[in-house]
């Protein structure tokens, strides 16, 4: 127990209450964005809860990308707000467990096309939001 106690007081002297605030802020806000697209997505017939976290974890990647550019050329975002953006907003929007647990249940089914499909499009294409969100944002910023 004193070992606990002497980690969570090094963890409060690297950060303050401000900062745990804007990621608790931003996360609340990512999660609920998360759900109302996995809501979006699973409206469409045909469709699945698998499209809305490939979406939320696209769009994060993106998003991720641009703000990381946009951070270098710009000091328009304090180092709080980025911190509530990215760590907090993106990191509850992009879901890595939920895909994580989602393409396990499909290997678990033996559906090794379906789950090697569903892995690579979200590799791919969030690396790719992100490469392009970084490029675009290079790019207007001059």
């Amino acid at each position: 127990m004193p070992q606990l106690r002497q980690w969570l007081n090094r963890l409060v002297m690297m950060t303050s209450w401000l900062n745990l605030a804007a990621v608790a802020a931003g996360g609340a806000i990512g999660a609920v964005a998360r759900y109302l697209i996995t809501l979006a997505m699973v409206s469409i017939p045909g469709s699945s809860a698998m499209l809305g976290t490939t979406i939320a974890n696209v769009v994060g990647c993106a998003a991720i990308g641009g703000l990381a550019e946009y951070c270098v050329a710009s000091d328009l975002f304090s180092p709080r707000a980025v911190l509530g953006i990215r760590v907090g907003f993106l990191g509850a929007l992009t879901t890595f467990s939920t895909f994580a647990a989602e393409s396990m249940f499909l290997a678990s089914e033996e559906r090794w096309f379906a789950a090697g499909t569903y892995v690579g499009a979200n590799l791919i294409l969030g690396w790719g939001a992100l490469f392009t969100a970084m490029i675009l944002v290079k790019g207007w910023m001059g």
